[in-house]
């Protein structure tokens, strides 16, 4: 594992870092609240990403990327992380359905979706989670159904991040019988499809993020296939994959999160004016979270280095995420009390009454409760690495 930047790798960073600086201020502030509205806001930043060659960084150059490894890639995150820059609105496609259709999908389906993809005409969501089958995605049970031309989709999924905004979707049905592996295809949807209605689920703090996606006999031609037809698990896995990679690494950037926790920690006094930063108690929670965040980074260090060497995710993975998620959890717990939301953690009537920091680790605290069931449950992460890091049986 390689800590240091390479020449080339210091070169990008200064480069980013650079571009950061001068564009920035060049987009139409403030970013909107709602999701509803951080479109255009978003289009605006995903198009100069992509005239600037940082769309798709690690995918191949040929399909409108950079080819850069796992390494680059964790540095422009590192970078636009530092640098307060927008959020991806478009994850899905660019981390997970652009890199599926990369390595499994056919020339009509790489000409039609990679490049709108990178420079922000669409937005995609991921349909895979079902009511009664989220960890277990084998017992799914929205079922395809051949007709002429193409397949009749009829089922119900759950759990879709920004569905209300998307333009397609990553989708997985039943296509056969037997082996429950074995009978699931991968389809590319558009999301204008007839039949195809979503209804927003508001979440703890009453937002809707997610989504209910009901499929009623919405029709897909043969060429929305990926792959092969009862093959779709291999594909889901490959997506899966770049998804825990993502997790694994961190979609929130712990170092930084307690090192804005320490800095709030400088600012504030307890009711008899001493600064807390001075109480023993403080400085051990504080510690303990700077020395686990430190920790994480370098497991996500493990993962980057394997997968710029070519190395498929392993169940690394699956350790990383396990560390992760109560991670998370415990730094906006912590920051909750220190901005003194109230006591009272979980009290979404609360929110509108919060000031500006307070919000932070209110979100945070929600979207890690989230992490934890997302991209596989802990409880799948565990038996993941009790069977393939400890050789542990199934049973």
């Amino acid at each position: 594992m390689d800590l240091s930047d390479s020449p080339d790798e210091a070169r990008f960073r200064t480069r980013i870092r650079d571009w950061l600086t001068e564009t920035l201020p060049t987009l139409p502030w403030p970013e909107p609240a709602r999701l509803e509205d951080k479109r255009a806001f978003w289009s605006v930043w995903q198009r100069k990403l992509f005239e600037a060659g940082f769309a798709g960084l690690s995918w191949p150059a040929e399909f409108g990327g950079a080819g850069a490894d796992a390494k680059i890639k964790a540095i422009f995150n590192e970078e636009m992380d530092r640098a307060g820059a927008p959020e991806r609105l478009n994850i899905i496609g660019e981390d997970f359905a652009g890199p599926t259709i990369v390595a499994f999908g056919n020339d009509e389906q790489k000409h039609r979706y990679l490049e709108p993809i990178l420079n922000g005409e669409q937005i995609w969501c991921q349909l895979f989670s079902e009511p009664e089958s989220g960890s277990d995605l084998a017992s799914l049970r929205t079922k395809a159904t051949k007709v002429d031309g193409g397949w009749k989709i009829q089922g119900q999924k759950i759990w879709t991040s920004r569905a209300q905004i998307a333009d397609n979707a990553i989708l997985l049905a039943r296509t056969g019988g037997g082996d429950r592996h074995k009978g699931i295809t991968y389809f590319l949807l558009p999301m204008s499809s007839h039949g195809v209605t979503v209804r927003p689920l508001a979440h703890m703090l009453g937002e809707a993020e997610f989504n209910e996606v009901f499929l009623d006999d919405v029709f897909l031609p043969d060429g929305a296939v990926v792959g092969e037809v009862d093959g779709g698990w291999k594909v889901a896995m490959g997506t899966l994959a770049f998804e825990r990679v993502g997790i694994a690494t961190g979609r929130v950037n712990t170092t930084r999160a307690v090192n804005d926790l320490i800095e709030q920690v400088k600012r504030k006094t307890d009711d008899e004016g001493n600064p807390l930063s001075g109480k023993p108690e403080i400085r051990d929670r504080i510690a303990d979270l700077y020395g686990r965040a430190l920790t994480h980074y370098l497991i996500g260090q493990r993962v980057i280095t394997g997968a710029a060497s070519g190395q498929p995710p392993g169940p690394v993975t699956s350790i990383g995420k396990l560390y992760f998620c109560p991670l998370v959890e415990d730094i906006a717990d912590f920051g909750l009390e220190v901005t003194e939301f109230g006591g009272q953690f979980g009290l979404a009537e609360d929110a509108d009454n919060a000031d500006a920091d307070q919000q932070r680790w209110l979100r945070l605290a929600y979207q890690a409760r989230g992490t934890a069931i997302a991209g596989g449950s802990t409880f799948i992460q565990r038996n993941i690495a009790a069977e393939r890091v400890l050789g542990m049986p199934r049973n």
